[in-house]
C-alpha cells in the first residue's frame, strides 16, 4: 500500500494534472461565487470533459472545481449575505455581520485558511486510511453489500429533502429508472418499449446533466435577480485597499476550531446522505457550544467562519472512501465522480486498489495538491469578486445551456441522449418546483444496478432463501439497522415533514 501511494505522487507530478487542477480551482471559485451556480451543475456538465483525457487528469479536474466551488459560495456569503452555494449557509451567520463591521477581507481570508486546512487534512486522511478500509472492504460479500446499500438507501431517502415521504417516493422513482435496460440476471429488455437505445439502459451523464444542470437554468430563468444593488455596496469599497488583513493572532485563535471542525467534517464525510451543508451546521454548533466567547457568534466572529467553512471542506476528500472502497456514493457529486470512474474503467470497490491502485492513489494525491492551488489562486481571485459578483445571469445562462446539450450529445454522438437532457431538465425542474429532492433519485440510480445484483447473487448462493442474509453477521447488522435509522430519524425531523 506504502510502495502504491508513493507511486500515485510521483504520477500525479506533471504540467498537464497541475494545469487543470488550476483550471479547475479558478472556474470552481467563479461558479461558486455567481448565486445561482452550483458546484453540482459545473460538475455535470463537465463530466463529458474526462471522457477523453486520462483519469489522473480529469478527475481531480473535477473534484478540484468542487473545492472552489465550495470556497467560492462563501465570497457572496460573506459580502452580500447571499450564500453562492448551499454549503456556505452557516457562513452568513458571522461572515456578513464582520463585513458590517469593516472586517470582510479578515473574512475572507479567514475563510479562504479554513477550507484550505480542512479540505487538505481531510484528503491527507483519506489517502493514507483508504486502503485499511479497502482490505476490510475484501470481507465483504453480496448479502452484506446488499444490507450496506439498503442501509444506504434508508439514509438517502430520509435525509437529504425536507419531506420524509418525498424523499422516500424519489428513492424509488431513481430505483425505478435503474431498472430500464437488459435484466442483470436473465438478460431480457425490461420497460424499454422497442427503443433501442434504451436497452443498455438510460445513460447516466444525460440525465445527470438534464436534473442538475438544464433543470437550474429553467428555474432561474422564472427568477428576477436580486443582490446587484447590494453588490455594489462593497464595489466601491476595495476592500482589500482600504481594510486590514488577518493578523497571524487571530488565525491562531481558531486554529483549535479548524481542527476539530476537520475531523467532525472528515466522520461525516464518510456517511452516505450528509454531505457538505449538514456538517457546516453541526461544527457552527459545536464551535459555538466550546467557545471562550460564545455571545459573539451570529454578530461577527472569526470563529465562526472557521469552524463554517473547514467543516463543509473537510466533506470533500473523505467522501471518496465509501465511493471507492464500497461503490456507494454518499452525496450528489461522489454520484457524478463514480460515472467518471466507471467510463474511465475504473469500477470502485476493493478490488480497484489491487488493480488500479497507483492510479488511484495519483488521483487522491492530484486532490490533495489542488488545496495548494486553491490557497494561492483563491487568495489572488479575492481580489476581483466584485467583477466576478456583476457577471449578469443573462450572460451565463445561455452559455450554460450551450454547454449541457454539447456535454449530452457527446458521449454517445447521439440526439437521443440531447432529448433525454432535455427530458430530465423538465423533471427536474418539476420535482423541484413541488419539493421532491434530486439527491435520492440520482443516488438510487446509480446504486440500483448494484442493489438488484447483490440480491439476485445472494439468493443464488442460498438457492433462494431470504435466511442468508440473517446467517451472516454483517448483513444482520446493518439490516437491523435499517429500521432503527428509519425511526430514529423520523422521530428526530420537525413535526409536517
Amino acid at each position: 500500500m506504502l510502495s502504491d501511494i508513493l507511486t500515485g505522487m510521483t504520477m500525479c507530478l506533471r504540467l498537464d494534472v497541475f494545469g487543470m487542477l488550476g483550471v479547475g480551482v479558478i472556474l470552481g471559485v467563479i461558479i461558486g461565487a455567481l448565486p445561482g451556480l452550483t458546484a453540482i451543475m459545473a460538475v455535470a456538465i463537465l463530466l463529458p470533459i474526462t471522457f477523453f483525457i486520462s483519469p489522473l487528469v480529469g478527475i481531480p479536474f473535477l473534484v478540484a472545481i468542487t473545492k472552489g466551488a465550495i470556497f467560492g459560495g462563501s465570497i457572496p456569503a460573506i459580502l452580500i449575505n447571499t450564500p453562492g452555494t448551499g454549503a456556505a449557509a452557516a457562513t452568513t451567520f458571522d461572515g456578513y455581520p464582520l463585513a458590517q463591521k469593516g472586517k470582510a477581507r479578515k473574512a475572507l481570508e479567514m475563510a479562504l485558511y479554513a477550507s484550505v486546512i480542512g479540505d487538505g487534512l481531510s484528503d491527507l486522511i483519506t489517502i493514507f486510511g483508504i486502503g485499511l478500509l479497502a482490505k476490510l472492504a475484501m470481507l465483504v460479500g453480496s448479502p452484506e453489500y446488499f444490507a450496506i446499500v439498503l442501509w444506504s438507501f434508508s439514509l438517502i431517502a430520509v435525509l437529504t429533502g425536507e419531506s420524509i415521504g418525498k424523499g422516500i417516493i424519489s428513492a424509488f422513482f431513481g430505483l425505478f429508472l435503474s431498472t430500464i435496460g437488459m435484466d442483470p440476471l436473465s438478460g431480457t429488455p425490461r420497460y424499454t418499449f422497442g427503443i433501442l437505445d434504451l436497452h443498455a439502459g438510460l445513460p447516466d451523464i444525460p440525465m445527470i446533466i438534464g436534473l442538475f444542470a438544464i433543470s437550474e437554468i429553467f428555474r432561474h430563468s422564472e427568477i428576477i435577480e436580486k443582490g446587484a444593488a447590494k453588490a455594489n455596496e462593497w464595489v466601491s469599497k476595495e476592500i482589500f485597499k482600504t481594510e486590514k488583513p488577518l493578523t497571524l493572532k487571530e488565525f491562531k485563535e481558531c486554529l483549535r476550531t479548524i481542527l476539530r471542525s476537520t475531523l467532525i467534517g472528515t466522520g461525516i464525510g464518510n456517511i452516505p446522505a450528509i454531505g457538505q451543508v449538514p456538517s457546516a451546521f453541526i461544527c457552527y454548533s459545536v464551535a459555538k457550544a466550546n467557545s471562550k466567547h460564545p455571545e459573539e457568534f451570529g454578530k461577527g466572529s472569526l470563529e465562526g467562519v472557521a469552524a463554517a467553512e473547514s467543516g463543509n471542506n473537510a466533506v470533500n476528500g473523505s467522501s471518496l472512501m465509501p465511493l471507492l472502497t464500497f461503490g456507494i456514493p454518499g452525496d450528489v457529486i461522489a454520484a457524478i465522480l463514480l460515472s467518471a470512474f466507471m467510463v474511465n474503467g475504473l469500477r470502485p470497490g476493493p478490488n480497484l486498489f489491487d488493480t488500479q491502485g497507483p492510479m488511484v492513489y495519483g488521483i487522491l494525491w492530484g486532490l490533495f495538491i489542488s488545496n495548494i492551488f486553491l490557497l494561492a489562486l483563491g487568495y489572488f481571485l479575492l481580489r476581483y469578486v466584485a467583477l466576478i459578483a456583476r457577471i449578469p445571469k443573462f450572460l451565463i445562462f445561455p452559455l450554460v445551456a450551450a454547454l449541457c446539450f454539447t456535454g449530452a450529445y457527446s458521449v454517445n454522438n447521439s440526439l437521443f441522449d440531447v432529448l433525454l437532457a432535455l427530458v430530465f431538465g423538465l423533471i427536474g425542474y418539476a420535482m423541484d418546483k413541488f419539493k421532491f429532492p434530486l439527491a435520492p433519485l440520482l443516488i438510487t440510480f446509480i446504486l440500483g444496478p448494484l442493489f438488484e445484483e447483490t440480491l439476485g447473487q445472494s439468493l443464488m448462493m442460498s438457492d433462494g432463501s431470504l435466511l442468508i442474509f440473517l446467517q451472516r453477521p454483517v448483513s444482520l447488522i446493518f439490516l437491523i439497522l435499517t429500521p432503527i435509522t428509519l425511526i430514529y430519524l423520523v422521530k428526530k425531523m420537525p413535526k409536517g415533514a
